[in-house]
């Protein structure tokens, strides 16, 4: 997968330089610097304040869980619809494994971090698969159900304010 071909731009808002241009033409109206900008570091891909790395492996949710742990990450919860639509950019719309599971308690869907899912963007056919398919993934439609035992890619999210 070429992940530059597939990356979207970050906004970076340059606060100094407006402060400056203010400051040089005494007026309140002010122009922002606005530079696009995508941050590749070992993989990784920068956007908003977080890191996502997204693997070129196939593996079950349990050991693409794992993976992300041993990269001081987890698999990615998907906030709004700004991240959901950020995913299905950097993924090419490849069916991949996100941190949503009910394997808890069967239809309570919570996030790898212990968290409620509130949001969600469930391709309207699903979450279908009752007590077989308790592990969550992303796909062209939308987010659908599966058995956490199936082999897919799958993406880690961690804080780049760390």
């Amino acid at each position: 997968m070429n992940l530059y071909a597939n990356a979207v731009p970050v906004n970076i808002h340059d606060f100094r330089t407006a402060k400056e241009n203010t400051r040089r033409h005494q007026t309140p109206q002010h122009t922002v610097l606005i530079v696009e900008l995508v941050v590749f570091t070992d993989g990784w891909i920068n956007y908003q304040s977080s890191l996502y790395f997204i693997s070129s492996e196939w593996k079950n949710w349990a050991e693409s869980r794992r993976c992300c742990t041993e990269r001081r990450a987890d698999l990615i919860i998907i906030n709004n619809r700004e991240e959901q639509d950020f995913v299905k950019k950097i993924s090419a719309n490849a069916n991949v494994w996100i941190g949503l599971t009910d394997s808890d308690v069967e239809g309570r869907w919570k996030w790898v971090d212990g968290t409620n899912m509130t949001s969600s963007f469930w391709d309207p056919r699903e979450p279908n698969g009752g007590r077989r398919e308790n592990c969550a993934l992303t796909y062209s439609p939308g987010w659908a159900d599966y058995p956490c035992s199936d082999l897919f890619l799958w993406i880690c999210e961690k804080s780049s304010l760390k």
